[in-house]
């Protein structure tokens, strides 16, 4: 599971020869993987969006500071400073950031910040298995345990259904019915929208009267279904 980690980065700077750095040092560690590279605090917004999982971050930029930057964002990814000052070290722990890198940085002490930004990743994943509730189903011959956040919505055909899983490319099948399904499934996460689906609620990115979407995959919504749903729905977001 540990050798598994990959933690996606993106380092903002804007001197192209310590950027350029940055993207090396990143590239030499196995358990860091780059995304981009980016000279402003505002390049980096994009990739911010789409998840990353760590943020090297230079505080003296022009038009915006890292640290004023950091203040805008609501849910920050890990962040280690990267700077030739040292004076912004107070600031940047008051901002809880991992680690503060000063320049020109020696690769031992680069070390050293990645491996915290990568026991806390850990540390944050163990605790997010344990509040993540689970329940168990008969399949290939074993009782497997399924995370509920792992499941993207369940299909019901006849005396099966197909589980479709964010973690997997094939459903898995289980010789169940959808209502002895949803029996077991937790309240407030999983809703039945249709006489042949139930979808978690927190894996949809959009609905219509008539059908949700979960990414590009668009799942019916049945007609005695949609009110409840929806009025579930708003509750919940």
């Amino acid at each position: 599971m540990k050798d598994q980690i990959k933690l996606k980065c993106v380092a903002v700077d804007d001197e192209p020869y310590a950027l350029r750095l940055m993207e090396e040092e990143i590239k030499k560690i196995p358990f860091l993987e780059f995304v981009a590279a980016c000279p402003s605090a505002e390049k980096a917004i994009p990739y911010l969006q789409s998840g990353i999982d760590l943020l090297f971050l230079d505080i003296q930029m022009p038009n915006l500071t890292g640290t004023q930057f950091l203040r805008t964002l609501e849910n920050p990814p890990m962040v280690i400073i990267t700077t030739a000052y040292l004076q912004f070290a107070l600031e940047g722990f008051e901002l809880n950031v991992v680690d503060y890198l000063v320049k020109p940085i020696v690769f031992d002490r680069f070390v050293m910040a990645v491996n915290k930004a990568r026991e806390l990743f850990l540390l944050r994943q163990e605790k997010s298995s344990q509040d993540d509730p689970f329940f168990f189903v008969r399949a290939n011959y074993k009782e497997v345990k399924i995370f509920c956040s792992d499941v993207l919505y369940i299909e019901g055909l006849k005396d099966y259904v197909k589980i479709f899983l964010a973690s997997q490319t094939r459903a898995l099948l289980t010789r169940q019915n959808l209502k002895g399904m949803e029996s077991i499934l937790p309240l407030g996460i999983f809703f039945r929208i249709h006489n042949s689906f139930i979808v978690n609620v927190n894996k949809i990115s959009s609905f219509q009267k008539a059908q949700v979407f979960i990414d590009k995959i668009s799942i019916p919504v049945g007609e005695k279904f949609a009110s409840k749903f929806e009025e579930h729905y708003r509750a919940k977001a």
